[in-house]
């Protein structure tokens, strides 16, 4: 059974006879919006204060604890080839993922055991071994230990086996889900197929095992980190910004939806109805009430997440600083594209970058308007930012 919408203020299931009760003064507060009347503030949900976005000592805490605590996107599965590797990082804390001969996935600190030197700075394929640029200490893609030139300061390694044994790449726990590779760097989050159970069972009519990736496009991002995710959860803002997506009686038609205090967000029941149907795009065979729907939901904290029943989408928010973010964009079919259909795919994935480039457009502004004093009294429209709210609730609570 679906979870019911929310209430913005009361908290209340939308049409249950509680609904609204609590609020009495309800049009006092669109009064005061339209005509700059005092406003009750019990009535209203005020933005995060500007250090949010701007303090180098928020976005410290942040890295100590939302990235490092939690379930983290950092790549996608299908991207890493057998004898691949792939350098990444979460809140500046470098990360190797790599893929044996054999097909098993493995991620590690990306520093070498002797220096804690960077050992690898770009992508590389058809690779057996890293070895590190400073000595020349030598791992395999499982992250064992292989060997350090001249150690005891003779030809060949020379290196104690207890010593050998224990100076393995340090590991990093990860799951692969829909493709996503998720990372806990403390190693003290729940398990993960505990976190996922409420959107896995949500979306158990989608099979993850059909998807095939598309595209995978890089931004940079000249905003923090939650503002990008803001912006995913903003279903008013579509309308208005991406006019290519439907106007605002498709924005309106929504249903907000919490799974969890880390998984939230919306759907668009009638989403893809007035989109026009592309015959080369695989589309899956479900529920009525699913074919024509459109689920966002984001994974706190850094994952934004879309799917129907023909495409699926992944955006994953790496925070550099204060004022500044990267992500990566990966769009998925669901299933194989023929040949034939390769020239549509690039055309879809086209359009599909060209909304993200609008949002990363407004970013860098909004990132801009944090500077100042007046962004502290903005207020939440009650219709639209349920979702918005649910994500400063997170922010606030503890990681």
């Amino acid at each position: 059974m679906r979870p019911s919408a929310h209430c913005f203020y009361c908290d209340q299931a939308r049409g249950r006879p509680e609904h609204h009760e609590k609020l009495p003064g309800w049009h006092d507060l669109a009064e005061g919006l339209a005509f700059g009347t005092p406003m009750n503030p019990e009535l209203t949900h005020i933005s995060l204060e500007n250090a949010f976005y701007t303090s180098s000592e928020c976005f410290a805490d942040e890295c100590d604890t939302y990235f490092t605590q939690n379930w983290v996107s950092v790549g996608l599965a299908s991207t890493l080839a057998p004898n691949s590797i792939s350098p990444t990082r979460i809140a500046n804390i470098p990360i190797l993922l790599t893929r044996t001969s054999r097909g098993e996935l493995h991620a590690f600190h990306n520093a070498c055991r002797h220096r804690g030197i960077k050992l690898v700075h770009d992508s590389c394929a058809d690779v057996e071994r890293v070895t590190c640029p400073y000595h020349a200490w030598t791992y395999d893609l499982s992250g064992k230990f292989l060997g350090a030139p001249y150690f005891s300061g003779k030809p060949g390694s020379n290196v104690p086996g207890e010593l050998k044994d224990a100076l393995g790449l340090r590991p990093i726990r990860h799951h692969v889900w829909f493709d996503m590779i998720f990372v806990d760097l403390s190693g003290t989050a729940p398990p993960f197929e505990d976190w996922i159970a409420p959107l896995a069972e949500y979306w158990r009519p989608f099979d993850e095992s059909r998807i095939r990736l598309l595209s995978l496009t890089g931004y940079e991002v000249d905003a923090n980190w939650k503002l990008v995710c803001e912006n995913f959860l903003d279903n008013y803002h579509v309308p208005f910004v991406h006019r290519q997506a439907g106007g605002p009686r498709t924005a309106v038609n929504y249903e907000n939806i919490t799974l969890s205090p880390d998984i939230f967000g919306f759907t668009l029941p009638k989403g893809e109805l007035d989109k026009p149907k592309a015959d080369w795009l695989p589309t899956l065979d479900l529920d009525e009430d699913l074919r024509d729907a459109q689920f966002f939901f984001c994974l706190f904290p850094n994952t934004l997440i879309a799917i129907t029943a023909s495409w699926f989408q992944v955006i994953s928010v790496q925070a550099n600083a204060a004022n500044r973010s990267s992500e990566f964009l990966g769009l998925y079919a669901m299933a194989e594209i023929p040949d034939e259909g390769r020239a549509d795919a690039d055309r879809f994935s086209e359009v599909m970058n060209r909304i993200n480039q609008q949002d990363i457009e407004l970013l860098a502004s909004l990132q801009e308007g944090r500077g100042s004093p007046a962004s502290e009294e903005g207020v939440l429209a009650p219709y639209w930012d349920e979702c918005v709210r649910r994500f400063h609730d997170r922010i606030r609570a503890t990681p």
